[in-house]
C-alpha cells in the first residue's frame, strides 16, 4: 500500500510530533485525508494530488511525513551560486546545509514481508515482518530465515 501511495519502491517517512507541525496541516484547506485502512489514514494535497502524510488512528500524536515532499533547501541545502563552476559535465552548484542525511537515514523498516530480494531486503536498522506491533524486530535479511528457524533468530 505504501509503494502505491508514494509511487516509490522504497517510500521513506519521518515521524514528527503532530503538535510540532506548524501551522497544523488540518488548517490548510488544500490538505485532505482519506481512510486507507481500518487502522490508519493518509494525507494528500487536494490541489496537486501529492502524497503527504500517514497517521495511525491509535497514535494521533504522531504524523509521518513523506520525506520526498520536504522542500529542496531543507533536504539538500541552499544553493551556493557564488561557489559554482562549469566544466565538461555542466554547471555545478554546491549546497550548504541541508538535513537530508539526518532525516533520510532510516533506522527501522516495517512490512519486510514485502521486501524485494536484492533491492530492499538488506537495509540497515531494525526490521519487522509487518508493523512494529507484531512480532520481534530483526536485523538480518528476511530471506535468510529458514522455515522453523524464525523464533531462534528473531531479535538478532
Amino acid at each position: 500500500m505504501c509503494r502505491k501511495h508514494t509511487g516509490s519502491i522504497l517510500p521513506q517517512n519521518c515521524a514528527f510530533p503532530t503538535a510540532n507541525i506548524s501551522p497544523p496541516l488540518k488548517e490548510n484547506p488544500a490538505y485532505k485525508i482519506y481512510k486507507s485502512s481500518s487502522f490508519a489514514y493518509r494525507g494528500f494535497c487536494g490541489t496537486c494530488g501529492s502524497s503527504l502524510t500517514f497517521n495511525y488512528d491509535k497514535e494521533p500524536e504522531q504524523t509521518e511525513i513523506n520525506l520526498g515532499v520536504i522542500d529542496e533547501d531543507i533536504l539538500c541545502g541552499k544553493r551556493d551560486e557564488t561557489s559554482a563552476w562549469d566544466d565538461e559535465h555542466g554547471h555545478h552548484v554546491p549546497r550548504v546545509g541541508g538535513l537530508g542525511r539526518e532525516i533520510c537515514s532510516a533506522v527501522q523498516h516495517i512490512y519486510m514481508e514485502n521486501a524485494i530480494l536484492g533491492v530492499t531486503d538488506d537495509l540497515p536498522g531494525n526490521k519487522w515482518l509487518t508493523d512494529r506491533t507484531e512480532g520481534k524486530s530483526f536485523t538480518r535479511k528476511p530471506f535468510d530465515f529458514k522455515k522453523g528457524a524464525w523464533k531462534a533468530h528473531a531479535g538478532s
